[in-house]
This record gives C-alpha cells, sequence and structure tokens, in this order.
C-alpha cells in the first residue's frame, strides 16, 4: 500500500504542469510571458531610468524560480531585492548589486534563486545618478520533490 501511494504521489508531481502568472508595477518590463514562464527586465539594452523603483509580482501553482541572464547595474546605488512571497514584508532572499557581486565584466551572473512557497516579489530600485544595461531574468514554475519520509 505504501509503495502504491508512494508512486500515486510521484506520478501527480510530474504530471503537474506550472502555471505562473506574473504583473509589473512598471509599463513594458514584463515581456514574453508563457503560462509556465516568463521574462522580466530592467529595460532594454540602451539601460534603465534613474530613479527606478519596479516591482514584478509573481505567483504560480509550484515553487518559483528566477535565473539571471543578465545582471549589469550601477555601483553599489542600485540594487535587485527578490522576496519568498507577494509582497516586501515576505522574508528576503536575494540582494544583488554591483557591490554585492564584486561586478567586472568576468563577473559570472547571480545563482538562481528558488522560492519556498509559490510567490516571489522582485523589487528593482535605481540611484539618482548613472545607469548601466540593466537586468533580464526568467521566471517559471518548478517542482522540486523529496521523497516523503516512510
Amino acid at each position: 500500500m505504501v509503495a502504491i501511494l508512494n508512486y500515486l504521489f510521484y506520478a501527480f508531481a510530474f504530471l503537474t504542469e506550472p502555471v505562473v502568472t506574473a504583473a509589473s508595477s512598471c509599463a513594458n518590463l514584463l515581456v514574453h510571458q508563457t503560462k509556465t514562464g516568463g521574462i522580466i527586465q530592467t529595460g532594454d539594452y540602451s539601460g534603465y531610468s534613474n530613479n527606478m523603483d519596479c516591482s514584478w509580482n509573481i505567483s504560480a501553482n509550484t515553487m518559483l524560480q528566477l535565473e539571471f541572464l543578465r545582471f549589469h547595474v550601477w555601483d553599489s546605488k542600485d540594487y535587485l531585492f527578490v522576496y519568498d512571497g507577494g509582497s516586501s514584508s515576505s522574508p528576503l532572499i536575494a540582494k544583488f548589486s554591483n557591490a554585492s557581486l564584486n561586478y567586472s565584466p568576468l563577473t559570472p551572473l547571480p545563482a538562481p534563486v528558488v522560492s519556498s512557497t509559490n510567490k516571489l516579489y522582485v523589487r528593482f530600485q535605481s540611484g539618482a545618478s548613472n545607469t548601466a544595461d540593466g537586468i533580464l531574468a526568467r521566471y517559471q514554475g518548478t517542482v522540486h520533490i523529496t521523497k516523503p519520509m516512510l
């Protein structure tokens, strides 16, 4: 009986396709949306604006992963915050700036961030002067399965 329940648990987990939705507080910064993921950006390759304060609220029927495709912000005055939940009052799970990454042209991208809930709240803030290429990140639903204890 236990073997049958374990099989059903794993079969259900693999058959559950992630369904993801997202919204942005700033226009045109949420691109390439599908039902399982999408792309967020702080601007195109011409850079982002000074004094930006934009957020993305991402939710799914699974846990979420945020993978960075580009991360180039100006010194330590521009920050990206990632919260494990639906608002800035949720637990902060990542905070990135060029200072936190010791940026140089050879700096690797930040590691992917994975939620422990079905929501991620992402916020980008830029300073009053100087900008860079910005951030491009892919979000997607993800299923992380741990074998239940018997």
